[in-house]
């Protein structure tokens, strides 16, 4: 049908519709341009990590928290050289364990009232150490060196 009246002057009565079948192309077709995106940021990402994400990208890889923020027999989740370790006080000494459990790599948590690293996801319980004390877990937490300098715990 052509828009056209007499004497060649468009008619405003008929405007122009898009076909269904081409709005659905369109909409499909920037579905994938977005999903393509979202996946090539993500491996992106893997190949090239931020500072954040691999530590602070200090040299020397260490991390310091203030004392006063860990009460004595209580602890707190870190992150250091881009994982996670529960940083542990006792009163005589503090110790800094990845938190990624050896098992399915479950974060592992301080139990206060059984002085233990527990495993919520398999029931596995770890020392102070990070050795196995139960469960599933195949090999023991690795431990980062701590050092408390004046008010200031220092993972490395």
């Amino acid at each position: 049908m052509s828009d056209m009246v007499d004497g060649g002057k468009r008619n405003p009565e008929i405007t122009t519709v898009v076909p269904r079948r081409s709005f659905l192309n369109f909409l499909l077709g920037a579905t994938i341009i977005v999903a393509i995106g979202g996946v090539m940021n993500t491996v992106l990402r893997f190949l090239w990590p931020t500072e954040e994400i691999i530590g602070g990208g200090k040299a020397a890889g260490t991390t310091s928290l203030p004392l006063s923020e860990i009460p004595v027999g209580g602890a707190k989740t870190v992150r250091h050289k881009g994982k996670p370790y529960v940083v542990i006080r006792q009163a005589t000494k503090v110790y800094a364990v990845n938190a990624a459990c050896t098992h399915l790599a479950c974060i592992v948590y301080w139990d206060r009232s059984i002085k233990q690293l527990a495993c919520p996801c398999h029931a596995a319980f770890f020392d102070l150490n990070g050795n196995v004390i139960s469960g599933p877990a195949p090999n023991p937490l690795p431990t980062a060196e701590v050092k408390v300098a004046g008010d200031q715990i220092v993972i490395s």
